[in-house]
């Protein structure tokens, strides 16, 4: 007779914005922020069905490596946008 073993499936631990945040000692804003614009530098998260996952050990392993390669280094940021420019007829100044 053969046992039918299937492999045991170890799934990381992760953890929601609040508790990453916490975590890095960062604002829950700030995260979101970076999911959009890479501004804190690309905090690396998963996407599962909208929802936003850190794995903690990742979470510590990113911030090492941000304090090896100093905070001191610049984050691009986005340009500003243009200055809007009123529609219609310039007013008369009087």
């Amino acid at each position: 007779m053969s046992t039918n073993t299937t492999p045991e499936i170890v799934l990381p631990h992760l953890v929601g914005v609040d508790e990453a945040a916490r975590i890095l000692g960062v604002s829950k804003s700030l995260l979101n922020r970076d999911r959009r614009t890479g501004e804190a530098g690309n905090v690396p998260c998963i996407r599962i069905a909208g929802r936003a996952l850190y794995s903690p050990s990742q979470l510590i392993g990113w911030a090492e490596a941000k304090a090896q390669t100093g905070i001191a280094e610049a984050v691009p940021r986005a340009p500003e946008p243009p200055a809007k420019r009123g529609r219609g007829r310039p007013r008369k100044m009087a």
